[in-house]
Protein backbone atom coordinates (compact mmCIF):
# COMPACT_ATOMS: atom_id res chain seq x y z
CA UNK A 1 0.00 0.00 0.00
CA UNK A 2 1.26 3.33 -0.62
CA UNK A 3 0.89 6.51 0.93
CA UNK A 4 0.94 9.95 -0.26
CA UNK A 5 3.94 12.26 0.80
CA UNK A 6 3.24 15.19 -1.21
CA UNK A 7 2.47 18.14 1.05
CA UNK A 8 -0.69 19.67 0.82
CA UNK A 9 -2.01 22.99 0.13
CA UNK A 10 -2.55 25.20 3.17
CA UNK A 11 -5.57 27.08 3.91
CA UNK A 12 -5.13 30.60 5.06
CA UNK A 13 -5.46 31.11 8.78
CA UNK A 14 -7.03 34.00 10.57
CA UNK A 15 -4.39 36.13 12.70
CA UNK A 16 -5.79 35.40 15.73
CA UNK A 17 -5.15 31.34 15.51
CA UNK A 18 -2.44 30.36 18.32
CA UNK A 19 0.31 28.55 17.41
CA UNK A 20 1.34 25.56 19.23
CA UNK A 21 4.92 24.56 19.33
CA UNK A 22 5.72 22.36 16.23
CA UNK A 23 5.96 18.82 17.00
CA UNK A 24 8.59 16.93 14.72
CA UNK A 25 7.90 13.38 16.19
CA UNK A 26 4.41 12.61 15.17
CA UNK A 27 2.99 10.47 13.12
CA UNK A 28 2.43 11.52 8.95
CA UNK A 29 -1.59 11.98 9.42
CA UNK A 30 -1.10 14.56 12.76
CA UNK A 31 1.56 16.41 10.78
CA UNK A 32 -0.47 16.70 8.25
CA UNK A 33 -3.32 17.98 9.71
CA UNK A 34 -1.05 20.14 11.85
CA UNK A 35 -2.07 19.16 15.08
CA UNK A 36 -0.46 17.50 17.88
CA UNK A 37 0.05 14.04 17.84
CA UNK A 38 0.05 11.93 21.30
CA UNK A 39 2.53 9.57 19.68
CA UNK A 40 0.96 6.29 20.68
CA UNK A 41 2.86 3.10 18.69
CA UNK A 42 2.14 1.52 16.39
CA UNK A 43 -0.94 3.60 15.84
CA UNK A 44 -1.86 6.86 17.48
CA UNK A 45 -4.93 7.40 19.14
CA UNK A 46 -5.66 11.03 17.50
CA UNK A 47 -6.16 9.08 13.98
CA UNK A 48 -7.81 5.76 15.11
CA UNK A 49 -10.66 8.08 17.38
CA UNK A 50 -11.61 9.32 14.71
CA UNK A 51 -11.72 7.15 12.60
CA UNK A 52 -9.00 7.91 10.31
CA UNK A 53 -5.93 5.81 8.98
CA UNK A 54 -2.78 6.59 11.12
CA UNK A 55 0.16 6.66 8.60
CA UNK A 56 2.80 6.21 11.24
CA UNK A 57 6.33 7.27 11.88
CA UNK A 58 9.11 8.59 10.19
CA UNK A 59 12.33 10.14 10.65
CA UNK A 60 13.49 13.35 9.18
CA UNK A 61 13.13 13.68 5.28
CA UNK A 62 17.31 13.44 5.07
CA UNK A 63 17.20 10.03 6.23
CA UNK A 64 14.10 8.27 5.68
CA UNK A 65 14.45 4.51 5.68
CA UNK A 66 10.73 4.06 4.19
CA UNK A 67 11.19 6.78 1.05
CA UNK A 68 12.54 6.06 -2.01
CA UNK A 69 13.77 9.55 -2.94
CA UNK A 70 13.53 11.03 -6.60
CA UNK A 71 16.11 11.42 -8.99
CA UNK A 72 16.90 15.39 -9.81
CA UNK A 73 17.34 14.56 -13.34
CA UNK A 74 14.18 11.96 -13.89
CA UNK A 75 10.87 13.10 -14.37
CA UNK A 76 9.00 9.93 -14.01
CA UNK A 77 10.72 9.56 -10.96
CA UNK A 78 10.03 12.95 -9.92
CA UNK A 79 8.01 12.11 -6.65
CA UNK A 80 8.68 10.53 -3.66
CA UNK A 81 7.45 6.99 -3.19
CA UNK A 82 6.54 5.16 0.51
CA UNK A 83 5.59 1.55 0.79
CA UNK A 84 3.87 1.33 4.06
CA UNK A 85 3.90 -2.29 6.05
CA UNK A 86 7.42 -2.99 4.80
CA UNK A 87 8.91 -2.13 8.26
CA UNK A 88 13.04 -1.93 8.01
CA UNK A 89 13.19 -3.23 4.63
CA UNK A 90 11.77 0.00 3.04
CA UNK A 91 15.68 0.52 3.62
CA UNK A 92 17.03 -2.17 0.83
CA UNK A 93 14.14 -0.16 -1.64
CA UNK A 94 16.24 3.22 -0.94
CA UNK A 95 19.30 1.52 -1.47
CA UNK A 96 18.02 0.19 -4.59
CA UNK A 97 17.39 3.64 -6.07
CA UNK A 98 20.45 5.01 -4.66
CA UNK A 99 23.53 2.30 -5.08
CA UNK A 100 21.92 -0.95 -7.02
CA UNK A 101 20.15 0.16 -9.37
CA UNK A 102 23.32 2.26 -10.88
CA UNK A 103 25.60 -0.48 -10.11
CA UNK A 104 23.25 -2.97 -12.02
CA UNK A 105 22.92 -0.94 -15.19
CA UNK A 106 24.60 -0.55 -18.04
CA UNK A 107 24.64 1.48 -21.12
CA UNK A 108 21.42 -0.25 -22.80
CA UNK A 109 19.04 -1.01 -19.80
CA UNK A 110 19.06 1.99 -17.82
CA UNK A 111 15.59 2.09 -18.51
CA UNK A 112 14.68 -1.08 -17.07
CA UNK A 113 16.66 -0.73 -13.73
CA UNK A 114 15.90 2.64 -13.20
CA UNK A 115 12.20 3.33 -14.87
CA UNK A 116 10.76 -0.18 -15.59
CA UNK A 117 11.69 -1.98 -11.79
CA UNK A 118 10.66 0.88 -9.51
CA UNK A 119 7.45 1.66 -11.38
CA UNK A 120 6.42 -2.16 -11.14
CA UNK A 121 7.38 -2.66 -8.03
CA UNK A 122 4.67 0.32 -6.57
CA UNK A 123 2.02 -2.02 -8.37
CA UNK A 124 3.32 -5.86 -8.05
CA UNK A 125 3.83 -6.95 -4.93
CA UNK A 126 6.10 -10.06 -6.67
CA UNK A 127 8.25 -7.27 -7.82
CA UNK A 128 8.42 -5.42 -4.81
CA UNK A 129 9.70 -8.20 -3.03
CA UNK A 130 12.25 -9.26 -5.48
CA UNK A 131 13.91 -5.88 -5.47
CA UNK A 132 14.09 -5.87 -1.76
CA UNK A 133 15.83 -9.29 -2.28
CA UNK A 134 17.98 -7.90 -4.69
CA UNK A 135 18.82 -5.19 -2.99
CA UNK A 136 19.46 -6.84 0.08
CA UNK A 137 21.99 -9.19 -2.00
CA UNK A 138 23.65 -5.86 -3.88
CA UNK A 139 24.51 -4.44 -0.40
CA UNK A 140 25.50 -7.42 1.67
CA UNK A 141 27.60 -9.38 -1.29
CA UNK A 142 31.23 -7.73 -2.11
CA UNK A 143 30.55 -9.14 -5.74
CA UNK A 144 33.20 -12.02 -6.45
CA UNK A 145 32.56 -15.24 -7.19
CA UNK A 146 34.14 -16.87 -4.06
CA UNK A 147 32.70 -15.32 -1.47
CA UNK A 148 28.63 -15.49 -3.35
CA UNK A 149 29.25 -19.15 -3.31
CA UNK A 150 30.61 -19.45 -0.16
CA UNK A 151 27.42 -17.51 0.90
CA UNK A 152 24.81 -19.60 -1.02
CA UNK A 153 25.92 -22.84 -0.26
CA UNK A 154 25.45 -22.21 3.54
CA UNK A 155 22.63 -19.21 2.85
CA UNK A 156 20.82 -18.45 6.27
CA UNK A 157 20.30 -14.72 5.46
CA UNK A 158 16.49 -14.19 6.45
CA UNK A 159 16.07 -10.68 4.58
CA UNK A 160 16.91 -12.61 1.17
CA UNK A 161 15.10 -15.96 2.07
CA UNK A 162 12.20 -13.83 2.99
CA UNK A 163 11.28 -11.75 0.66
CA UNK A 164 12.67 -13.85 -2.42
CA UNK A 165 10.17 -16.63 -1.18
CA UNK A 166 7.44 -14.12 -0.73
CA UNK A 167 8.55 -12.76 -4.61
CA UNK A 168 7.77 -15.87 -6.12
CA UNK A 169 4.25 -16.80 -3.97
CA UNK A 170 3.24 -13.12 -4.98
CA UNK A 171 4.20 -13.82 -8.98
CA UNK A 172 2.33 -17.70 -8.88
CA UNK A 173 -0.71 -15.89 -7.49
CA UNK A 174 -0.44 -12.85 -10.09
CA UNK A 175 -0.19 -15.43 -12.61
CA UNK A 176 -3.48 -17.29 -11.42
CA UNK A 177 -5.34 -14.09 -12.20
CA UNK A 178 -6.93 -13.92 -15.86
CA UNK A 179 -5.82 -9.94 -15.58
CA UNK A 180 -1.73 -10.71 -15.41
CA UNK A 181 0.32 -9.09 -17.64
CA UNK A 182 2.88 -11.09 -19.30
CA UNK A 183 4.92 -8.10 -18.63
CA UNK A 184 5.06 -8.89 -14.80
CA UNK A 185 6.42 -11.92 -15.68
CA UNK A 186 9.43 -11.23 -17.70
CA UNK A 187 10.55 -8.65 -15.34
CA UNK A 188 10.27 -11.17 -12.22
CA UNK A 189 12.59 -13.39 -14.50
CA UNK A 190 15.15 -11.23 -14.90
CA UNK A 191 15.44 -9.96 -11.54
CA UNK A 192 15.10 -13.90 -10.28
CA UNK A 193 17.96 -14.77 -12.85
CA UNK A 194 19.88 -11.35 -11.51
CA UNK A 195 19.48 -12.98 -7.70
CA UNK A 196 20.53 -15.90 -8.71
CA UNK A 197 23.56 -14.66 -10.98
CA UNK A 198 24.83 -12.72 -8.09
CA UNK A 199 24.57 -15.30 -6.02
CA UNK A 200 26.39 -18.17 -8.16
CA UNK A 201 23.89 -20.14 -9.02
CA UNK A 202 23.71 -21.10 -12.79
CA UNK A 203 21.59 -23.67 -12.75
CA UNK A 204 18.82 -22.32 -11.12
CA UNK A 205 19.24 -18.23 -12.70
CA UNK A 206 19.19 -20.66 -16.58
CA UNK A 207 15.96 -21.66 -14.91
CA UNK A 208 14.29 -18.67 -14.67
CA UNK A 209 16.15 -17.29 -18.02
CA UNK A 210 14.44 -20.48 -20.21
CA UNK A 211 10.89 -19.57 -18.33
CA UNK A 212 11.27 -16.32 -19.42
CA UNK A 213 12.45 -16.94 -23.18
CA UNK A 214 9.46 -19.38 -22.99
CA UNK A 215 7.38 -16.91 -22.18
CA UNK A 216 8.50 -14.48 -24.75
CA UNK A 217 8.04 -16.96 -27.62
CA UNK A 218 4.71 -17.54 -26.51
CA UNK A 219 3.80 -14.17 -26.30
CA UNK A 220 5.32 -13.30 -29.98
CA UNK A 221 2.76 -16.21 -30.68
CA UNK A 222 -0.32 -14.89 -30.13
CA UNK A 223 -2.74 -12.68 -31.90
CA UNK A 224 -2.15 -8.68 -30.92
CA UNK A 225 -6.18 -8.19 -30.76
CA UNK A 226 -9.21 -10.50 -30.22
CA UNK A 227 -12.37 -10.50 -32.31
CA UNK A 228 -14.10 -8.38 -28.92
CA UNK A 229 -10.96 -5.95 -28.49
CA UNK A 230 -11.82 -4.27 -31.83
CA UNK A 231 -15.29 -3.79 -31.13
CA UNK A 232 -16.08 -0.09 -31.52
CA UNK A 233 -16.68 0.53 -27.86
CA UNK A 234 -14.64 2.66 -26.26
CA UNK A 235 -13.39 0.80 -23.62
CA UNK A 236 -12.53 -2.05 -26.31
CA UNK A 237 -10.04 0.99 -27.99
CA UNK A 238 -8.45 1.90 -24.33
CA UNK A 239 -7.81 -1.78 -24.15
CA UNK A 240 -6.03 -1.74 -27.51
CA UNK A 241 -4.24 1.69 -26.72
CA UNK A 242 -3.04 -0.52 -23.65
CA UNK A 243 -2.13 -3.42 -25.18
CA UNK A 244 -0.07 -1.25 -27.91
CA UNK A 245 1.47 0.27 -25.03
CA UNK A 246 2.23 -3.32 -23.65
CA UNK A 247 3.91 -4.62 -26.38
CA UNK A 248 5.70 -1.69 -27.48
CA UNK A 249 7.36 -2.15 -23.90
CA UNK A 250 8.15 -5.71 -23.91
CA UNK A 251 9.29 -5.35 -27.69
CA UNK A 252 11.35 -2.67 -27.05
CA UNK A 253 13.12 -3.01 -23.55
CA UNK A 254 12.45 -6.48 -22.21
CA UNK A 255 12.96 -8.68 -25.39
CA UNK A 256 16.42 -7.11 -25.89
CA UNK A 257 17.76 -7.89 -22.44
CA UNK A 258 16.86 -11.40 -22.77
CA UNK A 259 18.37 -11.47 -26.33
CA UNK A 260 21.73 -9.74 -24.19
CA UNK A 261 22.06 -12.12 -21.39
CA UNK A 262 20.96 -15.14 -23.24
CA UNK A 263 24.72 -15.59 -24.44
CA UNK A 264 25.80 -16.11 -21.07
CA UNK A 265 23.36 -19.56 -20.98
CA UNK A 266 24.61 -19.89 -24.45
CA UNK A 267 28.53 -20.24 -23.53
CA UNK A 268 27.45 -21.81 -20.32
CA UNK A 269 26.06 -24.91 -23.21
CA UNK A 270 22.45 -24.07 -21.61
CA UNK A 271 19.75 -25.39 -24.08
CA UNK A 272 18.51 -22.59 -25.62
CA UNK A 273 18.61 -23.15 -29.06
CA UNK A 274 15.56 -24.22 -29.43
CA UNK A 275 13.49 -20.80 -28.49
CA UNK A 276 16.43 -19.26 -30.55
CA UNK A 277 14.51 -19.01 -34.05
CA UNK A 278 12.09 -17.62 -32.31
CA UNK A 279 14.20 -14.66 -30.75
CA UNK A 280 17.10 -14.34 -33.25
CA UNK A 281 15.81 -14.92 -36.42
CA UNK A 282 18.53 -15.28 -39.20
CA UNK A 283 20.83 -12.57 -39.51
CA UNK A 284 20.51 -9.91 -42.35
CA UNK A 285 23.63 -8.68 -44.31
CA UNK A 286 23.68 -4.91 -42.87
CA UNK A 287 25.81 -3.93 -45.99
CA UNK A 288 24.88 -0.50 -47.41
CA UNK A 289 22.67 0.13 -44.17
CA UNK A 290 23.90 3.31 -41.81
CA UNK A 291 23.08 3.21 -37.70
CA UNK A 292 21.78 6.13 -36.58
CA UNK A 293 22.43 5.66 -32.92
CA UNK A 294 25.00 3.31 -31.16
CA UNK A 295 21.57 1.83 -29.36
CA UNK A 296 20.85 0.85 -33.08
CA UNK A 297 24.23 -0.59 -33.54
CA UNK A 298 23.79 -2.63 -30.06
CA UNK A 299 20.70 -4.47 -30.74
CA UNK A 300 22.09 -5.73 -34.09
CA UNK A 301 25.23 -6.70 -32.65
CA UNK A 302 23.84 -9.55 -29.70
CA UNK A 303 21.35 -10.82 -32.73
CA UNK A 304 24.43 -10.94 -34.58
CA UNK A 305 26.67 -12.79 -31.33
CA UNK A 306 23.90 -15.12 -30.12
CA UNK A 307 23.43 -17.00 -33.87
CA UNK A 308 27.31 -16.79 -34.07
CA UNK A 309 27.54 -18.52 -30.35
CA UNK A 310 25.03 -21.49 -31.62
CA UNK A 311 27.30 -21.91 -34.83
CA UNK A 312 30.86 -22.10 -33.91
CA UNK A 313 29.14 -24.73 -31.14
CA UNK A 314 27.50 -26.99 -33.79
CA UNK A 315 30.74 -26.77 -35.88
CA UNK A 316 33.79 -27.35 -33.01
CA UNK A 317 31.35 -30.77 -31.75
CA UNK A 318 31.09 -31.76 -35.46
CA UNK A 319 34.69 -31.00 -35.52
CA UNK A 320 35.66 -32.65 -32.36
CA UNK A 321 33.38 -36.01 -32.80
CA UNK A 322 35.37 -36.16 -36.24
CA UNK A 323 32.52 -35.31 -38.46
CA UNK A 324 33.02 -32.57 -41.06
CA UNK A 325 30.22 -29.52 -41.48
CA UNK A 326 27.45 -29.95 -44.00
CA UNK A 327 27.23 -27.71 -46.23
CA UNK A 328 24.68 -25.98 -45.24
CA UNK A 329 26.60 -24.84 -42.37
CA UNK A 330 29.48 -23.34 -44.40
CA UNK A 331 27.31 -21.42 -46.06
CA UNK A 332 26.11 -20.20 -43.34
CA UNK A 333 29.39 -19.87 -42.01
CA UNK A 334 30.56 -17.31 -44.57
CA UNK A 335 26.88 -15.36 -44.29
CA UNK A 336 27.34 -14.43 -40.49
CA UNK A 337 30.91 -13.48 -41.09
CA UNK A 338 29.71 -10.98 -44.24
CA UNK A 339 27.17 -9.75 -41.57
CA UNK A 340 29.62 -9.29 -38.70
CA UNK A 341 31.62 -7.26 -41.46
CA UNK A 342 28.95 -5.41 -42.88
CA UNK A 343 28.01 -4.37 -39.04
CA UNK A 344 31.52 -3.00 -38.67
CA UNK A 345 31.39 -1.00 -41.30
CA UNK A 346 28.04 0.68 -40.64
CA UNK A 347 29.48 1.02 -37.31
CA UNK A 348 32.63 2.78 -38.28
CA UNK A 349 30.45 5.00 -40.43
CA UNK A 350 28.33 6.23 -37.58
CA UNK A 351 31.75 7.20 -35.90
CA UNK A 352 32.93 9.16 -38.89
CA UNK A 353 29.76 11.40 -38.88
CA UNK A 354 31.27 13.20 -36.00
CA UNK A 355 27.92 12.95 -34.14
CA UNK A 356 28.80 10.93 -31.08
CA UNK A 357 29.62 12.16 -27.76
CA UNK A 358 32.21 11.05 -25.80
CA UNK A 359 30.20 8.64 -23.87
CA UNK A 360 28.62 7.33 -26.78
CA UNK A 361 32.36 6.73 -27.86
CA UNK A 362 33.00 4.47 -25.17
CA UNK A 363 29.35 2.54 -25.82
CA UNK A 364 30.89 2.02 -29.25
CA UNK A 365 33.95 0.46 -27.75
CA UNK A 366 32.43 -1.74 -25.97
CA UNK A 367 30.32 -2.99 -28.73
CA UNK A 368 33.63 -3.18 -30.83
CA UNK A 369 34.75 -5.97 -28.06
CA UNK A 370 32.16 -8.13 -28.38
CA UNK A 371 32.31 -7.78 -32.53
CA UNK A 372 35.93 -9.21 -32.15
CA UNK A 373 35.51 -11.67 -29.78
CA UNK A 374 32.77 -13.02 -31.60
CA UNK A 375 34.15 -12.64 -35.67
CA UNK A 376 37.63 -14.04 -34.55
CA UNK A 377 35.82 -17.16 -32.82
CA UNK A 378 33.43 -17.38 -35.96
CA UNK A 379 36.52 -17.40 -38.74
CA UNK A 380 38.54 -19.45 -36.64
CA UNK A 381 35.85 -22.54 -36.18
CA UNK A 382 36.62 -24.40 -39.09
CA UNK A 383 40.15 -24.69 -38.18
CA UNK A 384 41.22 -27.32 -35.08
CA UNK A 385 44.92 -26.62 -35.79
CA UNK A 386 44.17 -23.43 -33.76
CA UNK A 387 47.01 -21.75 -36.53
CA UNK A 388 44.13 -19.61 -38.09
CA UNK A 389 43.87 -17.21 -35.25
CA UNK A 390 47.83 -16.19 -35.50
CA UNK A 391 46.02 -14.40 -38.32
CA UNK A 392 44.19 -12.13 -36.05
CA UNK A 393 46.43 -10.40 -34.37
CA UNK A 394 45.69 -7.00 -35.18
CA UNK A 395 42.04 -7.72 -34.49
CA UNK A 396 43.31 -8.97 -30.53
CA UNK A 397 45.42 -5.75 -30.62
CA UNK A 398 42.40 -3.99 -31.35
CA UNK A 399 39.98 -5.65 -28.79
CA UNK A 400 42.35 -4.76 -26.32
CA UNK A 401 42.75 -1.10 -27.34
CA UNK A 402 38.74 -0.97 -26.97
CA UNK A 403 39.07 -2.69 -23.51
CA UNK A 404 41.37 0.01 -22.33
CA UNK A 405 38.84 2.28 -23.17
CA UNK A 406 36.30 0.66 -21.36
CA UNK A 407 38.07 0.18 -18.31
CA UNK A 408 39.57 3.39 -18.19
CA UNK A 409 36.00 5.13 -18.30
CA UNK A 410 35.35 3.05 -15.04
CA UNK A 411 35.59 3.89 -11.50
CA UNK A 412 38.32 1.11 -10.31
CA UNK A 413 40.95 0.95 -7.98
CA UNK A 414 44.33 2.02 -8.89
CA UNK A 415 45.78 -1.45 -7.78
CA UNK A 416 43.50 -4.53 -8.26
CA UNK A 417 44.98 -8.19 -8.60
CA UNK A 418 48.74 -9.22 -8.73
CA UNK A 419 50.66 -9.62 -11.88
CA UNK A 420 52.16 -12.21 -10.76
CA UNK A 421 51.69 -15.91 -12.71
CA UNK A 422 48.86 -17.59 -11.64
CA UNK A 423 48.78 -21.68 -10.69
CA UNK A 424 46.72 -24.18 -9.61
CA UNK A 425 46.42 -24.48 -5.91
CA UNK A 426 49.55 -26.04 -4.76
CA UNK A 427 50.69 -22.30 -5.07
CA UNK A 428 47.66 -20.11 -5.30
CA UNK A 429 48.75 -16.16 -6.33
CA UNK A 430 47.65 -13.57 -4.26
CA UNK A 431 45.40 -10.82 -4.96
CA UNK A 432 44.69 -6.80 -3.40
CA UNK A 433 41.24 -6.15 -2.31
CA UNK A 434 39.26 -4.28 -4.37
CA UNK A 435 35.80 -3.95 -2.88
CA UNK A 436 34.65 -1.02 -4.11
CA UNK A 437 31.65 1.48 -2.68
CA UNK A 438 28.90 3.93 -3.84
CA UNK A 439 27.97 7.00 -2.77
CA UNK A 440 24.63 6.81 -0.15
CA UNK A 441 21.69 9.24 -0.16
CA UNK A 442 23.80 11.22 3.01
CA UNK A 443 27.12 11.64 1.08
CA UNK A 444 28.81 8.47 3.05
CA UNK A 445 30.02 6.04 1.39
CA UNK A 446 27.40 2.62 1.20
CA UNK A 447 28.94 -0.48 0.27
CA UNK A 448 27.68 -2.20 -3.43
CA UNK A 449 28.32 -5.31 -4.80
CA UNK A 450 30.96 -5.44 -7.75
CA UNK A 451 28.89 -7.00 -9.92
CA UNK A 452 26.81 -6.15 -13.14
CA UNK A 453 23.93 -7.84 -14.85
CA UNK A 454 25.49 -7.55 -18.66
CA UNK A 455 28.42 -9.82 -20.01
CA UNK A 456 30.89 -7.13 -21.90
CA UNK A 457 34.17 -7.59 -21.08
CA UNK A 458 35.50 -10.43 -18.95
CA UNK A 459 35.04 -13.39 -21.25
CA UNK A 460 35.91 -11.16 -24.75
CA UNK A 461 39.46 -10.76 -22.97
CA UNK A 462 39.81 -14.68 -21.77
CA UNK A 463 39.18 -15.86 -25.18
CA UNK A 464 42.08 -13.33 -26.42
CA UNK A 465 44.03 -15.25 -24.47
CA UNK A 466 43.09 -18.52 -25.34
CA UNK A 467 43.38 -17.99 -28.95
CA UNK A 468 45.67 -15.67 -28.94
CA UNK A 469 49.31 -16.63 -29.38
CA UNK A 470 51.20 -13.43 -29.57
CA UNK A 471 52.94 -13.27 -25.88
CA UNK A 472 52.79 -9.23 -25.53
CA UNK A 473 49.10 -9.06 -26.32
CA UNK A 474 47.64 -12.38 -24.57
CA UNK A 475 49.40 -10.91 -21.72
CA UNK A 476 48.09 -7.63 -22.10
CA UNK A 477 44.61 -9.26 -21.92
CA UNK A 478 45.21 -10.67 -18.84
CA UNK A 479 46.47 -7.44 -17.41
CA UNK A 480 43.10 -6.05 -18.14
CA UNK A 481 41.42 -9.00 -16.46
CA UNK A 482 44.04 -8.33 -13.65
CA UNK A 483 42.52 -4.82 -13.22
CA UNK A 484 39.29 -6.71 -11.89
CA UNK A 485 36.03 -4.79 -13.45
CA UNK A 486 33.19 -5.96 -12.33
CA UNK A 487 31.85 -9.19 -12.12
CA UNK A 488 29.36 -9.69 -15.35
CA UNK A 489 26.51 -12.22 -14.23
CA UNK A 490 28.74 -15.28 -14.15
CA UNK A 491 31.86 -14.16 -15.40
CA UNK A 492 34.46 -13.14 -12.77
CA UNK A 493 37.78 -11.68 -13.36
CA UNK A 494 39.59 -12.76 -10.91
CA UNK A 495 38.75 -16.53 -11.61
CA UNK A 496 39.61 -16.35 -15.53
CA UNK A 497 42.69 -14.31 -14.89
CA UNK A 498 44.00 -17.07 -12.75
CA UNK A 499 43.22 -19.86 -15.36
CA UNK A 500 44.54 -17.34 -17.96
CA UNK A 501 47.90 -17.31 -16.42
CA UNK A 502 48.08 -21.24 -16.29
CA UNK A 503 46.96 -21.28 -19.53
CA UNK A 504 49.89 -19.16 -20.83
CA UNK A 505 52.24 -21.37 -18.63
CA UNK A 506 50.75 -24.79 -20.85
CA UNK A 507 51.30 -23.46 -24.03
CA UNK A 508 54.59 -21.53 -23.54
CA UNK A 509 56.36 -23.96 -21.95
CA UNK A 510 57.53 -24.93 -25.36
CA UNK A 511 57.76 -21.67 -28.15
CA UNK A 512 59.06 -22.10 -31.48
CA UNK A 513 62.08 -20.18 -32.27
CA UNK A 514 61.13 -18.40 -35.51
CA UNK A 515 57.79 -17.65 -35.01
CA UNK A 516 57.67 -16.88 -31.14
CA UNK A 517 54.50 -18.71 -30.20
CA UNK A 518 53.79 -22.01 -28.65
CA UNK A 519 54.63 -25.36 -31.02
CA UNK A 520 51.75 -27.03 -32.05
CA UNK A 521 51.66 -29.73 -29.97
CA UNK A 522 51.15 -27.26 -26.68
CA UNK A 523 48.22 -25.15 -28.12
CA UNK A 524 44.89 -25.87 -25.93
CA UNK A 525 41.88 -26.21 -28.21
CA UNK A 526 39.85 -25.64 -24.32
CA UNK A 527 40.62 -24.64 -21.01
CA UNK A 528 36.39 -25.13 -19.77
CA UNK A 529 36.09 -23.59 -16.24
CA UNK A 530 33.64 -25.31 -14.39
CA UNK A 531 30.78 -22.99 -13.05
CA UNK A 532 30.58 -25.38 -9.53
CA UNK A 533 33.13 -23.83 -7.26
CA UNK A 534 32.81 -24.84 -3.55
CA UNK A 535 32.63 -22.75 -0.48
CA UNK A 536 36.59 -22.40 -0.01
CA UNK A 537 36.73 -21.25 -3.63
CA UNK A 538 37.61 -24.55 -5.32
CA UNK A 539 36.89 -25.15 -8.96
CA UNK A 540 37.25 -27.24 -11.89
CA UNK A 541 39.16 -26.71 -15.25
CA UNK A 542 39.26 -29.17 -18.20
CA UNK A 543 42.37 -28.73 -20.67
CA UNK A 544 42.32 -30.06 -23.85
CA UNK A 545 45.01 -30.20 -26.61
CA UNK A 546 44.76 -29.01 -30.26
CA UNK A 547 46.79 -31.91 -31.43
CA UNK A 548 43.89 -34.46 -29.89
CA UNK A 549 41.82 -32.73 -31.04
CA UNK A 550 43.48 -33.07 -34.52
CA UNK A 551 45.17 -36.67 -33.93
CA UNK A 552 43.40 -39.81 -32.56
CA UNK A 553 40.77 -39.77 -30.22
CA UNK A 554 40.53 -41.90 -27.20
CA UNK A 555 37.07 -41.40 -25.89
CA UNK A 556 36.58 -40.99 -22.70
CA UNK A 557 36.68 -43.80 -19.88
CA UNK A 558 33.44 -43.08 -17.81
CA UNK A 559 34.60 -44.81 -14.71
CA UNK A 560 37.31 -42.16 -13.98
CA UNK A 561 36.41 -39.28 -11.59
CA UNK A 562 37.20 -35.74 -11.94
CA UNK A 563 40.74 -35.11 -11.52
CA UNK A 564 41.77 -38.83 -11.77
CA UNK A 565 44.97 -40.06 -14.46
CA UNK A 566 43.83 -41.41 -17.20
CA UNK A 567 46.87 -43.05 -19.30
CA UNK A 568 45.40 -43.41 -22.57
CA UNK A 569 45.08 -39.29 -22.52
CA UNK A 570 46.69 -38.00 -19.60
CA UNK A 571 49.34 -35.81 -22.47
CA UNK A 572 46.02 -34.90 -24.30
CA UNK A 573 43.11 -34.16 -21.80
CA UNK A 574 42.90 -33.50 -18.26
CA UNK A 575 41.78 -31.92 -15.22
CA UNK A 576 43.52 -29.40 -12.49
CA UNK A 577 41.81 -28.41 -9.23
CA UNK A 578 41.74 -24.86 -8.75
CA UNK A 579 41.21 -22.49 -5.50
CA UNK A 580 40.76 -18.81 -5.60
CA UNK A 581 43.10 -17.00 -3.56
CA UNK A 582 42.69 -15.73 0.04
CA UNK A 583 42.59 -12.04 0.04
Amino acid sequence: MMCSTSTPELHRLKATRKYSTKVKTGCRTCKIRRIKCDERKPTCARCTSTGRKCDGYTQDESSNPQSLVSGQSSSSLSTVTIFSGLGDSALYLEFYYHCARPTLASNFDRDFWSHTVLQMAQSESSIRHAVIALSYLVKTEPGNLKQARAASLTDSRRPLLLHYNKAVRCLVDRIAQSSHSVEVGLVACLLFTCIEFLRGEYHVAFTHLYNGLKIIAEWRQRPLFTLKEVSSSPSSSVAIAEKVDGRRRIGGNLVPMFIRVMATGLLFGAPFEPLLDNLCPRAQNLKGCAFTSVMDAQLAIYDLRNTTVVLVGVITQKLYAGISPTTEDLQYHAHLLTCHESWFQALTSLECGGGLSAGDRIVASSLKISHYATYIALAGALDVHQISFDAHIASFKALNQHAKIVLDSMDLPTSSLSASAATPSNSPSSFSDSKTSTPSLHGSKAPAAHFTFEISLIFPLYFAVMRCRCPTTRRESVSFLERNPPREALWDAEQHALVARRVIAIEESEMDGETGRPVPATRLANAVIHGDMDKNGGFWVSFTTASWIVGGRVPQDPSRHRGESDPLREDSEWDEWFVMPTK
